[in-house]
């Protein structure tokens, strides 16, 4: 039986040319600050909206990250300048990535849920190169485990930031503190991360948040 193979990331910097990069709410924050600190033209844009009758604004559950002349705005020569700062889990995870993200909102019970569906981007060269081997076990329940351990859990770790975020707000529209609906066109937009942060002052904490904020700390003083 021929034995699968073990993903690494050849660090060749192609997938950080790639557009649109969907980040969440807090990534979004982290990397503006991170951006601020470099002195780098970050821009982004809101994903996924609901609208909040309430505090009349529609409320991010994604960013969309932009390039900047076709490339990361974090991405010096083939080098991450975030690497050890802080990597957005969706370049973590890469080649595994969500080719979909489905909110399912459920009104009655006043509850959101986003579902993911993952698959291997045949974008990166090394997957291509492993490509006849992993179809061979496409059937395999573990293949992706076994391949790319790693990435997995960064994928399972976005997923879980993800849910949280919306089991939070979940929370609050249970409450009576929000009443969402579609989002609606032309209403400001706030981030999620920073609409939740009002009610739940240690957000930071549960998504750790505050170790990433040590880290640009040290890159401030590294400047």
């Amino acid at each position: 039986m021929e034995e699968i193979p073990v993903f690494k990331c050849p660090a060749c910097g192609l997938c950080c040319t790639f557009s649109p990069v969907s980040i969440l709410p807090h990534e979004d924050v982290v990397l503006e600050i991170i951006a601020g600190v470099l002195d780098l033209p970050y821009k982004s844009q809101p994903g996924y909206t609901v609208y909040d009758e309430i505090s009349g604004l529609n409320i991010a559950f994604s960013y969309i990250m932009e390039l900047n002349n076709g490339r990361c705005v974090f991405l010096s020569g083939v080098r991450c300048l975030i690497h050890d700062v802080y990597k957005p889990l969706i370049c973590r995870s890469y080649p595994y990535v969500p080719r979909h993200v489905k909110y399912n909102i459920d009104e009655r019970g006043r509850y959101i849920l986003a579902t993911a569906d993952y698959g291997i981007s045949l974008a990166c060269p090394i997957v291509r190169k492993d490509r006849g081997v992993l179809e061979k076990y496409s059937e395999n329940p573990g293949l992706v485990i076994r391949y790319m351990k790693r990435e997995y859990e960064a994928a399972v770790e976005m997923e879980n930031a993800r849910n949280l975020l919306l089991g939070l707000l979940s929370k609050l529209w249970r409450e009576g503190l929000v009443e969402l609906s579609t989002g609606k066109r032309n209403a400001p937009v706030v981030n999620l991360y920073e609409f939740l942060r009002k009610y739940y002052p240690d957000l930071p904490n549960m998504l750790n948040i505050d170790k990433v904020v040590e880290k640009i700390k040290l890159l401030e003083e590294e400047k």
